[in-house]
C-alpha cells in the first residue's frame, strides 16, 4: 500500500482523540481504568447469568418412589447413581469422576461449603476494604495496608508483607480450631478430603481414621448426614419443612459457588488491570 500524503498547504496533524466522559468533557478516562470497568462489570454480569434463579429456587426434589418411602430431603438416596439430584445442588456435574462414592461425595460437600462461605465473605470484605480501610487506618493513626495503587493485598498484589503477624496467628487459630471442632462432631475436615483424593492409598497410611487405607468409609452408614451442619445457628433460620431447609441448602451451595467465581475473579483482575474494584467499578473514593 503506498503511503498516505497530507494535502499540500497542510501542516497541522490530527491529534489522537482521547476517550471522555459524558458527564465533564474535561475529564479524562484512563484506558486502563475503561478496560478494567468494562471487564468487571461483564464479568459481574457473566457471573449473576450463569447463577441465575438458581441462587433463590426451591431445591431438587426426589424422586417420587424415594417419597413414597419416607426417604428425607435431607439425606443421599443411598440406591443407584451417586449424583442422584437428592443432594442440595447437585446438578449431576462432575466430568472428572470425584465424587465415585456417597462418602466421597459428603466429604467434597463438606470442602464445597467450607470454602464457599469464606468465599462469600472475602467477596464482600475485598471491596469493603479497598473503600474503608484506608479511612478507618487513618482516622486511628495508623498505615495503610492497601497496595500503593489502592489494591488489597495478595498474593497477586503484593503487600502481604505488612499485615501484622497477629493477624495470621488468629487466622491460623482459627482455621485450626474449626477443623477440630469438625472432626469432634463427625463431620469430615482437611484429612478425610486428603483420603478421598486418593493419598492414603499414595501413603499407605489411614488419615481418616475409618480404620483402613483406600475409599473412606466413615461416612457411608449415616443415612441423615448433612454436610456443613457444625450446629451453629444462633438466629435459628434453619427451620421449616423438609423443602423449605432443602431450599436454604441450596441457595447457600450457589452463592457460595457465585462467590468463589468472584473472588477469582476480583484477584485477577486487580492482578492485570492495577485497578482496584472498587474504583473499576466507578464508586468514588473516601
Amino acid at each position: 500500500m503506498p503511503p498516505l500524503h497530507r494535502p499540500k498547504g497542510s501542516s497541522k496533524t490530527h491529534p489522537t482523540p482521547h476517550i471522555r466522559t459524558t458527564a465533564s468533557p474535561n475529564h479524562q478516562i484512563h484506558p486502563q481504568k475503561l478496560a478494567s470497568s468494562m471487564f468487571t462489570r461483564t464479568f459481574l454480569l457473566a457471573a449473576a447469568a450463569l447463577a441465575g434463579a438458581d441462587a433463590f429456587a426451591p431445591g431438587p426434589m426426589l424422586p417420587a418412589s424415594a417419597v413414597r418411602a419416607g426417604v428425607s430431603t435431607n439425606a443421599l438416596c443411598m440406591q443407584g447413581k451417586v449424583l442422584d439430584g437428592s443432594m442440595a445442588g447437585d446438578k449431576g456435574f462432575d466430568p472428572l469422576g470425584f465424587a465415585s462414592s456417597i462418602p466421597k461425595l459428603r466429604i467434597y460437600r463438606e470442602a464445597e461449603l467450607k470454602h464457599g462461605r469464606l468465599a462469600m465473605l472475602a467477596a464482600l470484605g475485598w471491596p469493603l476494604a479497598e473503600q474503608f480501610q484506608p479511612v478507618i487506618a487513618k482516622s486511628q493513626g495508623l498505615p495503610s495496608l492497601l497496595t500503593k495503587s489502592g489494591l488489597d493485598p495478595s498474593v497477586l498484589n503484593g503487600g502481604l508483607s505488612s499485615v501484622s503477624p497477629v493477624f495470621w496467628a488468629g487466622f491460623a487459630f482459627l482455621g485450626v480450631a474449626t477443623e477440630l471442632y469438625s472432626a469432634s462432631a463427625g463431620k469430615a475436615g482437611f484429612l478425610p478430603t486428603m483420603a478421598a483424593l486418593g493419598l492414603e492409598k499414595l501413603t499407605g497410611t489411614d488419615l481418616d481414621g475409618d480404620g483402613q487405607v483406600g475409599e473412606p468409609k466413615m461416612l457411608a452408614g449415616d443415612k441423615d448426614y448433612l454436610p456443613g451442619d457444625l450446629g451453629f445457628d444462633p438466629l435459628g433460620l434453619f427451620k421449616g419443612t423438609a423443602a423449605q431447609k432443602q431450599s436454604m441448602q441450596l441457595k447457600e451451595v450457589n452463592n457460595g459457588r457465585l462467590a468463589m467465581v468472584a473472588i477469582t475473579g476480583y484477584a485477577f483482575q486487580e492482578a492485570a488491570t492495577k485497578v482496584s474494584v472498587v474504583a473499576s467499578l466507578g464508586v468514588p473514593a473516601m
